[in-house]
């Protein structure tokens, strides 16, 4: 299955394949329970709802209707969804997620913003 992973330590999106991918893996990898933000193309990015209460640092902000909203805390995983089950990122989804994708300065810092 191929997925997207922002990591808090190399802060790019790297791409992984995963033989094995579930609920349980996501969990893993936010580092806590997951949470799914639907964005359009039926590209689901997963977070960790409580890593800003952890104290882990910024590393996305979301944008609607060009104005900055909200940011992400903590590691952050990208898959598709069919509607009704987190699915692989199909070659459009990863070029249309990788192309809204914008750094942007924020508070003296350096992080990514996606339309949400």
């Amino acid at each position: 299955m191929t997925i997207l992973h922002l990591s808090t330590k190399n802060k790019e999106f790297e791409e992984k394949q995963l033989d094995n991918f579930n609920i349980d893996a996501i969990q893993g990898m936010v580092n806590g329970s997951p949470e799914a933000l639907y964005l359009p193309e039926n590209i689901v990015l997963w977070k960790n709802p409580k890593a800003a209460v952890l104290n882990e640092e910024k590393t996305l902000v979301l944008r609607h209707e060009g104005e900055m909203s909200d940011y992400i805390h903590g590691e952050i995983v990208v898959t598709g969804t069919d509607g009704t089950k987190t699915t692989a990122l199909n070659e459009e989804q990863k070029k249309q997620f990788k192309d809204q994708l914008e750094k942007v300065e924020v508070d003296g810092e350096t992080l990514y913003a996606v339309n949400y």
